[in-house]
């Protein structure tokens, strides 16, 4: 029902209609004379008016003034009536804070710091499953922002299904620390997109994990930082800790570094040594993914300081026949390095990996299940069971030292569940190298050479 002022308007009789009204005299013009400031901001008002009684009902009496109080707060509020699409200005008392209770403020002080206890006292089955907080990443490159190193089971993306929002918070609360975006894609992992988010609003959380983002688009250097701001955006924070060049394919190496150095350098999208995430820089870390060992290893060759590619355009170590007076190479152009590896799929163990280990350069496994084909079995195995997933994530971390962190991408929480529990029951130490062996045979068994991506040279 619509305000109008009494001594301007007066109710009609009921058969003329409900609410109608005609005007004793001509009307005001309204919001023209009454102003007033709340928050800095002019806000036009109408002139005072009382509420007409329905038909046949006697005007009610303008009710008393309210008494003013002490210390009143302004608020501006909007309602939805006809007539009454301006904003008005309301008292309403202010609110004064409820003293908690001695019991109350000592619990708190005596909570604990873990921010896992308290997802454990919620869900029992979390603890229970909580991947060993033992077996993480060396490297000085693969920790957070807290010092907290990465743990070795690492939550991916996954562009094939459409992962639960819960699926990154749930993996957190079970001990995962590392966590890769491949894209910014929200058509296809828009709701693992938002878990991120969902980690990073929480300031003190976003210290304690690791997130890495990718990207196939890196000759473009407009590109690239249009990616990197959209990571930003898109996940609400200041700094991502790893941005990885996706696929890079052979003959594609040296425009990959290129890129690498600018955003290094002119770019200054990377944080440089010494430098703080979010100030001096947006990208912590940078780093390439490949499924060609060549292309992995001439990656592996490239250094800092525009020195190019060892063993490359220069006769650097060509007559040397003293140890001692081996070279000084730079250090890598790469802080990490993505690569494929598995139980099928093990070649990187005799090119790739060595020279990563001596370029100091920690290498994240993906395709560790083989594309969900190791688990399927072969029906030549006389073993027992083919293995699980975290059997198979757990066996690329510990055939090979090179690689500190393995990737894999559960469609749901009864499948991230299930890994972690894996993890959680094979112990505080790696596999050990009686099962090693074990799943190596598996490996050799279900390999085919001429399958079509099976490898390459």
């Amino acid at each position: 029902m619509p305000h109008f002022r009494e001594s301007q308007y007066e109710a009609l009789p009921f058969s003329r209609g409900l609410g109608r009204t005609r005007a004793s005299e001509p009307a005001f013009q309204a919001n023209t004379h009454a102003r007033t400031r709340v928050g800095g901001t002019k806000h036009r008002l109408r002139p005072p008016r009382t509420r007409l009684a329905p038909p046949g009902i006697p005007l009610e009496e303008k009710a008393a003034p309210r008494k003013k109080m002490s210390s009143p707060v302004m608020m501006v509020t909007c309602a939805s009536v006809p007539g009454r699409d301006q904003p008005r200005v309301t008292r309403q008392p202010r609110k004064i804070p409820i003293m908690r209770p001695l019991s109350a403020l000592l619990s708190l002080l005596s909570a604990q710091k873990d921010d896992t206890s308290a997802a454990d006292a919620v869900d029992p089955a979390i603890n229970r499953a909580q991947v060993p907080a033992t077996i993480v990443a060396k490297s000085p490159k693969l920790r957070a922002v807290n010092g907290d190193p990465v743990r070795a089971p690492a939550l991916g993306g996954n562009r094939n299904v459409r992962q639960p929002k819960s699926l990154a918070p749930t993996a957190q609360a079970h001990g995962v620390n590392y966590f890769f975006a491949y894209s910014m894609r929200d058509d296809q992992i828009g709701d693992y997109l938002d878990g991120l988010a969902e980690l990073c609003a929480d300031p003190k959380m976003r210290r304690k994990i690791f997130i890495a983002v990718g990207t196939e688009n890196f000759k473009d250097r407009d590109a690239i930082t249009a990616h990197v701001e959209r990571c930003l955006s898109r996940l609400g924070t200041t700094y991502i800790d790893a941005c990885f060049l996706e696929y890079v394919a052979r003959g594609e190496e040296a425009e990959a570094v290129e890129a690498i150095r600018w955003m290094r350098n002119e770019g200054g999208l990377v944080v440089g040594e010494g430098g703080r995430a979010g100030v001096d820089g947006v990208v912590r870390f940078v780093g390439c993914s490949t499924h060609d060992r060549c292309a992995g290893i001439r990656l592996l060759r490239s250094q800092r300081d525009g020195r190019g590619f060892i063993g490359e355009g220069t006769e650097e170590g060509a007559d040397i026949d003293d140890e001692d007076e081996l070279p000084d190479f730079a250090e890598c152009e790469l802080d990490a390095l993505m690569a494929r590896y598995n139980m099928a799929h093990t070649k990187a163990e005799r090119t790739l990996f060595p020279l990563a280990r001596a370029r100091n350069v920690p290498v994240v496994a993906f395709t560790t299940t083989r594309w969900n084909s190791l688990q399927k079995g072969h029906e030549e195995w006389a073993e027992g069971n083919p293995p699980t997933v975290s059997e198979c994530m757990r066996w690329a971390h510990a055939a090979d030292e090179a690689v500190e962190v393995v990737l894999n991408s559960p469609h749901d929480l009864s499948q991230l569940k299930a890994r972690c529990e894996g993890w959680a029951d094979g112990g505080d130490s790696p596999m050990g190298e009686e099962e090693i062996a074990k799943w190596r045979r598996y490996g050799e068994l279900v390999y085919e050479e001429d399958a079509p991506f099976e490898t390459y040279t």
